[in-house]
């Protein structure tokens, strides 16, 4: 990601709810007020915000598998997570020099604080369960044992935070930004109320088992009927990316290796590239490179989709690194992503954000079109990877990929294709889509230790340290007392 960084000093904390800021004082000429405090904190927040690709979460995507040992799996073993509650703090800090300031163009900075609120609130409940909020981060005030509110409270609030940043970006229109250089959208105060209402659209979308209680099809229905009230990403130069410009201080995340660690050690997934085989995807030639071995000998094999192989996520290692060392496995292609600049690194996207909406017009949550969105997110996340229009048109002439209808099938099409847009970006979203909807069917096998794909991560001990009668009482209303990756928040019930 973008590597130019304002100096911070940071007060480094330990306790999840604790009373310190993060940040200590800023220093600054009280007789020449400026607003670049809050802006080299929003920095801060972001970096924090942001997931990388090639990592963990997206080998648990099944997106890749790696072979090396020492410090990569996929075993399936989440473990802790260790709360977002330091994001949490800076939110506060910056809110605080907000106010210091008092200036209409500092206050541009809350609305971009409520957002970030419910993102990482919504980032912490959706791995964990109910976690605290309402009491949460408020060490100033001695309360340093805050009640934990049910996941169904933490989503309502979120949404109402999102619904509240909206209305306050929109006070800024045609104004001047004093968002100058965030790492996101450069201080583009459109597009920031565009991704607060399309991050709105996933967070909706991710409650749809919950559809009844929290009126999940009347929001995403009043959302996109009233476009001028809730603007949403247009296209992919919307989208709320990490860009790597190829510098010393800025290269992608493979780089500057020569790639053949890569070729050696990490390999693309089978279920995904089964997808991309299967419907004759051209992305696939962009993305990978076929196993020498595969298809040997035969002229234009790199041109064939039986040439592509990925390896199985649920097999052994020590069966992974036979296959990879044998040559049979598709691996990374070295001239996209083992460069200097790499792709852009999408957090959320326009290319999501339309199959979302194809997933609600195919269930008739809302008007429009099923068939118009799911094709403008294979069109636009063929855009991203550079396919041409014609590549597009025939990939969506090929029958496998016309549009079966608002049913069963055109259901599975979309979530299938989302799927395929989410690759490398976007952190653990494909992850909670296929937890939330069973598509794609995931590999289970004897190189994952669970024993099957989890659906949560457990509590960070800190929590079982500094908060244990809160967490007890939140884990016996959920979980009949368990704390097991295994056990079924009420997200997904």
């Amino acid at each position: 990601m973008k590597k130019i960084f304002y100096l911070l000093l940071i007060s480094l904390v330990t306790l999840t709810t604790g009373c310190d800021d993060h940040f200590m004082s800023l220093q600054e000429n009280p007789n020449s007020p400026d607003i670049s405090a809050p802006i080299n904190i929003l920095q801060s927040i972001i970096k924090d915000s942001w997931e990388g690709p090639w990592t963990r979460a997206q080998r648990l995507n099944q997106y890749y598998v790696s072979t090396y040992v020492v410090y990569d799996d996929q075993n399936y073993l989440l473990g802790e997570y260790g709360m977002d509650y330091g994001s949490l703090r800076d939110i506060l800090a910056m809110e605080k020099e907000v106010e210091r300031l008092d200036t209409d163009e500092a206050k541009q900075f809350l609305p971009v604080a409520k957002f970030f609120k419910a993102f990482f609130y919504i980032r912490m409940t959706e791995r964990l369960g109910d976690i605290p909020m309402s009491e949460a981060v408020k060490g100033e005030e001695g309360n340093f044992t805050p009640k934990y509110d049910t996941q169904k409270d933490v989503y309502t609030n979120c949404l109402k935070l999102l619904e509240e940043a909206n209305d306050e970006l929109a006070l800024y229109a045609g104004k001047a930004s004093a968002l100058t250089n965030d790492l996101y959208f450069n201080g583009d105060l459109t597009k920031w109320r565009k991704a607060v209402n399309t991050f709105r659209v996933r967070v909706l979308l991710s409650l749809s088992k919950r559809n009844a209680e929290m009126n999940v099809a009347g929001q995403l229905r009043e959302i996109v009927s009233n476009p001028g009230k809730y603007p949403l990403m247009e296209s992919i130069r919307d989208n709320m990316q990490i860009t790597y410009y190829g510098t010393a201080d800025d290269q992608y995340t493979l780089y500057p290796d020569n790639g053949s660690k890569y070729a050696s050690i990490y390999f693309i997934g089978e279920t995904y590239v089964s997808q991309l085989r299967r419907t004759e995807d051209p992305r696939i030639f962009i993305q990978m490179v076929p196993g020498e071995n595969q298809n040997k000998g035969v002229e234009g094999r790199e041109r064939m989709f039986s040439s592509y192989v990925g390896g199985v996520t649920g097999n052994s290692v020590e069966a992974l690194q036979q296959q990879g060392s044998d040559r049979m496995l598709a691996y990374i292609n070295y001239s996209t992503y083992v460069t200097p600049t790499g792709l852009p690194c999408v957090q959320l996207g326009y290319q999501e954000l339309q199959f979302s909406l194809a997933e609600a017009a195919n269930l008739g949550w809302i008007d429009g079109d099923a068939e118009t969105y799911y094709t403008n997110g294979i069109r636009a996340d063929m855009e991203f990877y550079g396919v041409k229009a014609e590549g597009a048109d025939a990939f969506l002439a090929n029958p496998v990929n016309v549009y079966q209808g608002n049913n069963v099938s055109g259901l599975k099409q979309i979530r299938e294709q989302k799927y395929v847009s989410l690759f490398q970006n976007s952190g653990y979203q494909a992850f909670f889509e296929q937890r939330r909807t069973g598509i794609p069917e995931f590999s289970v096998g004897e190189g994952n230790a669970n024993g099957r794909i989890p659906l949560r991560w457990m509590y960070p001990t800190r929590e079982k340290q500094y908060n244990e009668a809160n967490l007890k009482a939140a884990l016996q209303s959920q979980f009949n007392g368990s704390d097991d990756i295994n056990d079924v928040m009420w997200l997904v019930k």
